[in-house]
């Protein structure tokens, strides 16, 4: 075939282009049932994708919402000359896998500071708490739960002293806080709420996980936009040949087409606008992993608001103007015939390896991720995953140039991918980004699982669950007494500790952390590896026999258990004696169990020999009755009278990770969420395209079932023709995602272990979409192959 070469742009053609545009919209939104069909069809791809891109663009926001409430919280303990200080300590209590947060509150003047949310200090026996702890108390569910809070409620807290609309909190009234003596609550004397905190460094491995998981994400709804404005392509090049034959100008035609892509990008944003309020209004009742966020906080950068609302339309313009570059617009027709141009490689694999280079190039992560470093891996992501939806194309037309014979069916399919391979091509391309995004993902989240020692779903199913009771010396005979008249509790273990701070030898200055364990042989018994214990002894507790840093003959500074100040006050001192039995920790790798930190352990009779201060830490280890599935519950109703002197936790479920491991589990369940529901958008964008074939081949449909093909060869022919282009692109996909994996692991220092099982959900989801697409076109497959298609348009 020999191309025409256009004419020059005439001055009438250049001074037309408003009237051009005026004609491009009316063929958008007046050319008959067709054209409604692609701006309806064209209008929900650009939306969704413009609603999920609003939604990301207001994550900022809402992280730097919940910060700042976080902020406002903070308890800044520095004295404050002529400000009476309000009593702070923390009385968190567990309930049915759920942590309940709150603290009690004793003013000691008329002007001691408020916590942000609430009007004024609890008096006694009153509390303030949460709209969604309110709600608990009052359901049936919460009946359980409302012994621990007999105290009269005199309002809720507002939205500046919560984190999220479902936040579980409370702040409760009590009378003056003990700072010494054996009932020593540790509470802090707080003059000011609302430091901002020290901004800690970010792990590189969350952060490359963070960045990998958008990348993936943000790709495929790009290339949807591009296939959104698509639609109908065939058709809206017969029409702009039909305007070449009244004497539109090949410019013009352009023009035109790209007014009518501007009307779909158009109405797009308006519908996305839309979607997106009002998935907005849905926020509160969103809840992940505790997490939750406020309709207010839903709002999108101005900048990257402005950049989408920018973006969309330039990308719908290009892409059309892109699709038209090879076609030549001729009066009497649309030129596509003749041999297509062979795709070339090169850049497509440039793009590849571009990617591959820059995340070889990024230098593994060393505890703090720089800006240079993140670029590097956020380009180089984006590279390798841009490259996929590039190559497939180029691959799937190798492939299917060398399929021959078959099933008519298979015949069909591959017939009409020969004709177009790149428009399937480029809508399972979002699908291999998701997948090869998904697998990349989900390999570093199954690596990264370990080095976090987050547990799986069935720790807390654990039979031996253990809770830990921490409570003041004084509450530790009523915490004995309790839970030994409580079935849910099997057997308890009860350590007395003192941290201590070494003041002389090796961990002078502060350097070296110990404590002084008080316990019963009976408790060392069960859970130390030790010789015979009488009362009396005293032991050094170290890991395989070794000691460690204690040493006869070192002083250590006793602090009080809860002081975490940088400069903790000294409450005695203590001089490691040199008649120590050496004994062995245990080791607690395999889950939780009672353990004993490293220093020095003392029987009762050895304790009361020393001057250990009044101040100390008293915790219960208890083992539960597997059958009693509310232990936890009971312990902490059973022991709810002693309010603040006692804090229930337990250790076999989530509610003990560590920030890390919270941030991990959030990090891992949004992916999750989010690549199952990106893939369910590229298999949208795959059943739009699957229709619209539909559609434009209607006529040779009803031709083929006229002529007696059956209908089934016919549904065959739409499975292979979908199945062909998403198996190749399931092939591509699991490389490059081990593949990512594995250069992102290089960096973050995790082994790549390879979760099969997660790659076969990911794969089998892709082509259960297959097969979902298949049946949703049937009706439409039905209703083309009618014989009234061959007498009407």
């Amino acid at each position: 075939m020999t191309a025409t070469v256009s004419a020059p742009r005439t001055s009438v053609e250049r001074n037309s282009w408003p009237r051009d545009f005026a004609l491009g919209v009316r063929l958008a939104v007046g050319g008959g049932r067709t054209s409604w069909m692609r701006l309806i069809l064209g209008t929900i791809g650009i939306g969704l994708a413009v609603a999920v891109l609003l939604l990301f663009a207001s994550v900022g926001h809402i992280m730097a919402n919940r910060d700042a409430r976080s902020n406002a919280s903070v308890r800044n303990v520095a004295v404050i000359s002529g400000v009476s200080p309000t009593q702070v300590i923390q009385g968190d209590t567990p309930f049915q896998g759920s942590s309940i947060s709150g603290f009690y509150l004793h003013g000691t003047g008329a002007n001691s500071p408020v916590p942000p949310g609430i009007a004024t200090l609890p008096g006694l026996d009153e509390i303030v708490v949460s709209p969604a702890l309110a709600s608990l108390l009052n359901s049936d569910t919460g009946r359980a739960l409302r012994p621990r809070f007999p105290q009269k409620i005199i309002g809720t807290i507002g939205e500046a002293g919560m984190r999220g609309p479902n936040d579980l909190t409370f702040f409760a009234g009590t009378g003056p806080l003990p700072a010494t003596g054996a009932d020593a609550s540790g509470a802090m004397d707080v003059y000011k709420f609302g430091l901002t905190p020290k901004q800690q460094p970010v792990d590189p491995t969350l952060l490359v996980l963070a960045v990998i998981g958008a990348v993936a994400l943000l790709i495929p709804i790009f290339i949807f936009v591009s296939v959104s404005s698509r639609i109908a392509g065939a058709e809206r090049d017969r029409r702009l040949a039909a305007l070449r034959l009244v004497g539109a100008g090949n410019w013009q035609v352009r023009r035109i087409a790209a007014a009518e892509s501007l009307v779909s990008a158009g109405t797009g944003l308006v519908l996305g606008a839309l979607a997106f309020l009002g998935v907005r209004q849905l926020a509160p009742q969103i809840d992940v992993l505790g997490w939750s966020t406020f309709t207010d906080d839903v709002v999108p950068s101005p900048v990257l608001a402005v950049l989408i609302v920018l973006l969309v339309p330039v990308l719908t313009v290009g892409t059309v103007l892109f699709a038209m570059r090879r076609t030549i617009i001729e009066p009497l027709g649309v030129v596509r015939g003749g041999k297509p141009v062979r795709r070339r490689l090169w850049w497509r694999l440039g793009l590849i390896v571009v990617g591959v280079g820059l995340l070889i190039a990024a230098k593994p992560g060393s505890g703090h991720a720089s800006n240079w470093w993140i670029a590097l891996v956020t380009v180089g992501a984006s590279a390798l995953l841009v490259g996929v939806p590039a190559i497939l194309p180029w691959l799937l037309e190798r492939v299917i140039s060398r399929a021959h014979g078959g099933a008519p069916s298979w015949q069909l399919a591959i017939r009409r991918l020969q004709l177009d391979s790149g428009t399937p091509a480029r809508v399972v391309g979002g699908v291999a980004v998701v997948l090869a995004g998904a697998i990349a993902v989900q390999l570093m989240l199954f690596a990264a699982a370990n080095r976090y020692n987050v547990p799986d779903a069935s720790a807390s199913k654990n039979t031996n669950g253990w809770v830990l009771v921490s409570s003041t010396e004084g509450a530790a005979d009523q915490v004995t007494g309790d839970l030994a008249t409580l079935p849910a509790a099997k057997h308890v273990d009860q350590l007395q500790t003192v941290s201590a701070i070494s003041s002389t030898g090796p961990g002078a200055n502060g350097q070296g952390y110990h404590e002084i364990t008080v316990a019963s042989c009976a408790t060392i018994a069960s859970v130390l590896h030790a010789p015979q214990c009488a009362d009396g002894d005293a032991f050094v507790v170290g890991s395989s026999g070794d000691p460690g840093t204690t040493k006869a003959g070192d002083v250590w500074n006793m602090v009080g258990a809860e002081d975490i100040s940088d400069h903790p006050k000294s409450l005695g001192q203590y001089t490691v004696p040199n008649n120590l039995i050496p004994a062995t920790a245990p080791d607690n790798s395999g889950g939780p169990a009672p353990y004993i930190s490293s220093g020095v352990l003392l029987t009762p009779a050895a304790g009361a020999k020393v001057a250990l201060p009044a101040d100390r830490n008293v915790v219960a280890w208890v083992l539960t009755d597997p059958h009693q599935i509310d232990a936890t519950d009971q312990i902490a109703t059973s022991l709810a009278t002693l309010t603040w002197q006692v804090r229930v936790d337990s250790i076999s479920g989530g509610d003990t990770l560590n920030t890390d491991q919270k941030t991990f589990v959030t990090i891992r369940s949004a992916l999750l969420g989010g690549s199952l529901f990106t893939l369910l958008l590229a298999g949208v964008s795959m059943l739009v395209l699957a229709l619209e074939q539909v559609r434009e081949r209607r006529r040779p449909l009803a031709v083929l079932a006229a002529a007696g093909v059956p209908r089934s060869a016919l549904a065959r022919s739409l499975l292979w023709q979908t199945a062909v282009p998403v198996v190749l692109a399931v092939l591509v996909a699991v490389g490059t995602g081990i593949g990512l994996a594995a250069l992102v692991m290089r960096m973050t220092s995790l082994t790549l272990r390879m979760d099969w099982s997660t790659i076969g959900i990911f794969t089998g989801s892709a082509l259960v979409l297959v097969l979902l697409v298949t049946a949703l076109t049937l009706p439409a497959l039905r209703s083309a192959m009618r014989l009234s298609a061959l007498r009407s348009e």
